[in-house]
């Protein structure tokens, strides 16, 4: 099960968009633009991840 992870960087947030290996959005949602947080929201997607 592969996904990859867009990720759209401001000064306050960031906002990730989870895709599927065949291209569907599945999923996208705001997280704080800080290292632990954004840690956190990348291992909580299940799979084999690929941030781009």
């Amino acid at each position: 099960m592969e996904r990859y992870i867009g990720m759209d960087v401001h000064a306050a947030s960031c906002t990730l968009a989870v895709i599927s290996e065949k291209g569907r959005k599945l999923k996208d949602f705001p997280v704080e633009t800080n290292g632990q947080a954004l840690v956190e929201a990348v291992r909580m997607i299940p799979g084999h991840k690929h941030l781009v």
